[in-house]
């Protein structure tokens, strides 16, 4: 099967900067001033580079040479044309730069790809999705976690965005795709090399139902030092990002400081206290860095809609949540829509009574002057409804 791809000079540009490596946004933008257009890289000769500055701002000057002299190289040895027609024969889409199918949401990035490399459903990450990160050696019931994250944010149209690492990665995209959802997993190597090998089948079922990404070429192994790399990509892809077990020195961490770095939320799940996996998850919560979650709902209610409104979404549009056209409007449209749902007396009472970080149902009892058989009545309904959620131990969050 022939895929289509655009050949067009500026995609071929953009190719021989993916290709000669650690080109950003900022490279782009000095070099398409300088050239007139990014297309004048396209048979340029290698020489005229030596009359270009390619650095910016302070870093000005800053591993110059290394640059120029990768891009000289690639201008020599490739033929951007033939090489994209070869990875649109296999399968593979290109995905530059300012094009349709970039993710808005990771060209807010400063240090975004150039380029993107995808098998399967490049269409995914038009839409905003929810990053599940953690250790690669993790216990049992953080696997279950992971597991059950991914099917509940895929079950409601919410890309699970990972790396398709061993542990909670792994687990993470199988429970997305058990459910048939989106997720897209970031590589560290080539799009077309399967790594770690014990994921061949998970590999398999990636491109096959949702998609597999990378900012490196097609045929590039693996290395210790693209996996730090790529998880900017991962945040980057994604409204929030979730860690949900990871010991001190945990890549995760890396993946949850650059989300931080990024503007994005951060969402921690607490585990034992004293077991060596946790102290990275329970390190980012003491230190108000990530938001401590016990289920999907408290994820969801940091983007202003919940469950039930995110169903209604999807049945009335047909499209993934948390689309490129932001938060703000889906909020609004969330909050309409509940206003459109009857409720008695007492239940908008209890709603207004509710706080967002949650109440407890004997203070409801309390302020109300409520039965507690009763108020639990009126509380189930209003769960039914989508409009508060039961965070444990007695206490209820309005969404």
């Amino acid at each position: 099967m022939k895929y289509n791809i655009s050949m067009d000079l500026r995609t071929q540009a953009l190719y021989l900067l993916a290709a000669a490596r650690n080109f950003q946004p900022r490279h782009y933008d000095v070099l398409t001033s300088q050239l007139g257009g990014i297309e004048a890289l396209v048979g340029m000769a290698p020489e005229d580079l030596d009359k270009l500055e390619l650095q910016v701002g302070h870093r000005r000057g800053v591993h110059q040479g290394g640059l120029k002299q990768r891009l000289k190289d690639v201008l020599r040895s490739c033929d951007p044309a033939a090489e994209l027609g070869k990875l649109a024969d296999s399968g593979i889409t290109a995905i530059g730069w300012e094009s349709e199918l970039y993710s808005e949401l990771l060209a807010e990035c400063t240090d975004a790809p150039l380029m993107l490399f995808c098998r399967g459903d490049s269409g995914i990450m038009r839409h905003h999705g929810v990053a599940i990160v953690g250790s690669r050696k993790c216990s049992d019931a953080a696997k279950d976690h992971a597991r059950r994250f991914g099917r509940q944010l895929a079950d409601l149209g919410v890309p699970v965005v990972s790396g398709m690492a061993l542990g909670i990665d792994g687990a993470a995209h199988d429970g997305a795709l058990e459910m048939e959802g989106p997720t897209v997993a970031v590589l560290g190597c080539g799009v077309d090399v399967i790594y770690p090998p014990q994921h061949h089948e998970l590999y398999e079922r990636l491109i096959d139902q949702a998609a597999v990404v990378s900012e490196y070429l097609p045929g590039v192994s693996p290395n210790s030092r693209h996996f730090p790399q790529r998880n900017r990509i991962i945040s980057g892809l994604s409204k929030g990002t979730l860690v949900v077990e990871a010991p001190m020195g945990s890549g995760a961490l890396i993946t949850a400081r650059i989300a931080h770095d990024q503007r994005r939320e951060v969402f921690a799940l607490p585990g034992p206290i004293g077991s060596p996996y946790t102290g990275g998850v329970h390190h980012l919560i003491k230190n108000g860095q990530a938001k401590l979650v016990e289920n999907v709902d408290d994820i969801l209610v940091e983007f202003g809609t919940n469950r039930a409104a995110l169903r209604r979404d999807r049945a009335a549009t047909a499209e993934l949540p948390f689309s490129e056209d932001g938060g703000a409007e889906a909020a609004a449209q969330s909050s309409e829509k509940r206003m459109d749902l009857q409720l008695s007396e007492l239940e908008s009472k209890i709603l207004e009574t509710l706080s967002y970080e949650g109440t407890h149902i004997n203070e409801l009892v309390r302020r109300l002057g409520l039965d507690t058989p009763d108020c639990i009545s009126l509380l189930t309904m209003l769960e039914i409804k989508g409009l508060i959620s039961a965070s444990g131990s007695g206490f209820y969050t309005r969404l």
